[in-house]
């Protein structure tokens, strides 16, 4: 709990936690009033709900590149300030938006800022805390997430009873909003990015993006080390990308349970999500990023494993429950390992592209997923895709190895 406590004195990293605190629980919130707005017209429901999922998918894989090389070049605290603020102006806007057309494109450019903003929030977090603190800070960050889950869900339905869907977009603003008086109140060193004064002057923007995606390039060749993680996570992903809609299937259609019954389902998976992210918070910092990474993938491989084949709700709901207990640990992993192999000017750039890529994997897994469900089953393509996690795991096991063991190595082949 000490360094718990020792995080929170820490003025900068308490106002950029509870900035993201409060747009989180508001954007769970909006997440229910858009459905809710939509629902009037039940008859094109689906094709909304699938236009809305893939407006926030999209911006984050076409733009990742650009939103972190702008994260690098630009203050990060002046990109996040001003993405908040653009998202409280197009979340108000959802307030007078009567059209699904309306709705959809407020939301997809409401994700286009958050594309710009999720490199830049990344990228800074290293730099509010020490390095022996980012285990704990990422912790508390992902356990924070799992709380506005179940806030934003639970509390958000009874609200959005109370005051209508337009009632929570003007919540939503306001979140935004006071997320963006909290992170201008961040007290930073002045200084230009390092790769801002590399190129000239009369460059054309785009030439500076391509020769900030082949600096970026050059960082990931030289380092080994973030090579086999930055593989490693892609793997890992392929196996989370059908998670979602395969669990939902399988509770749902190969066991019957019931919407109002997989709510519960979720909320123990969210519950013993924030227990796991505060134990790895608290005894993290003493466990290499390698050993979080390979443990987690191995984990998730047997929770989802033993759900699928346990095959009854009980036991299926207790592996669920138990892979909750070991969420945030990639994360986690993730942000050490970035902070430790990735120079600080390039951080945006390294977050803003692996964005693209994960959200290319994450939305081409969901449509395999969808179709081998209905084909296979659910439950066989859960085990199917859980596999992926385990040779993730195999994979750092083998190739994400400390430094000094790399340079005993080659001190030995020598």
């Amino acid at each position: 709990m000490q360094r718990y406590l020792s995080l929170f004195r820490n003025r900068n990293f308490l106002l950029h936690w509870l900035a993201g605190a409060t747009s989180n629980i508001g954007d769970f919130f909006n997440s229910l009033a858009v459905v809710k707005l939509l629902s009037q017209d039940p008859a094109n429901l689906g094709l909304y709900t699938s236009l809305i999922m893939a407006s926030k998918m999209v911006p984050a894989l076409v733009l990742g590149p650009l939103a972190g090389s702008v994260a690098d070049r630009l203050p990060r605290k002046a990109v996040m300030v001003a993405a908040d603020l653009v998202r409280a102006a197009l979340v108000l806007g959802l307030v007078f938006a009567g059209h699904p057309a309306a709705v959809i494109g407020l939301v997809f450019a409401a994700a286009v800022a958050a594309a710009f903003f999720q490199p830049a929030n990344s990228a800074l977090l290293p730099s509010l805390v020490e390095q022996e603190q980012l285990v704990t800070a990422g912790s508390l960050n992902v356990m924070t997430q799992r709380l506005a889950m179940l806030l934003g869900n639970g509390l958000g339905a009874a609200v959005l009873m109370l005051v209508g869907p337009q009632g929570i977009f003007a919540i939503n603003a306001a979140t935004y909003l006071a997320s963006a008086l909290l992170l201008s109140g961040l007290r930073l060193p002045v200084a230009a990015p390092a790769g801002a004064a590399a190129q000239p002057g009369g460059t054309s923007p785009l030439a500076r993006l391509a020769a900030d995606l082949r600096e970026t390039a050059a960082v990931v060749r030289a380092s080994p080390q973030l090579r086999h993680l930055l593989i490693g996570l892609g793997i890992a992903n392929l196996g989370d990308s059908g998670t979602n809609v395969l669990f939902v299937t399988f509770f749902t259609v190969t066991l019957g349970v019931a919407t109002e019954q997989l709510g519960f389902v979720w909320a123990a998976f969210g519950g013993a999500a924030m227990l796991g992210s505060l134990a790895i918070g608290a005894v993290g910092h003493r466990v290499h990023w390698r050993h979080l990474f390979t443990f987690a993938c191995v984990y998730f491989w047997f929770t989802a494993t033993g759900a699928m084949l346990a095959s009854s709700l009980i036991p299926s709901t207790a592996f669920l429950t138990l892979m909750g207990l070991g969420s945030g640990a990639i994360n986690v992993g993730l942000q050490v390992a970035v902070a430790e192999l990735v120079p600080d000017h390039i951080r945006g750039r390294v977050f803003g592209t692996w964005s693209t890529v994960s959200a290319l994997i994450m939305v081409s897994g969901n449509l395999v997923a969808g179709v081998l469900a209905d084909r296979v089953g659910p439950a066989v393509t859960m085990m199917g895709f859980a596999l992926a996690y385990l040779a993730a795991g195999i994979y750092g096991h083998f190739n994400l190895r400390p430094r000094e063991e790399a340079a005993a190595a080659e001190a030995r082949a020598s």
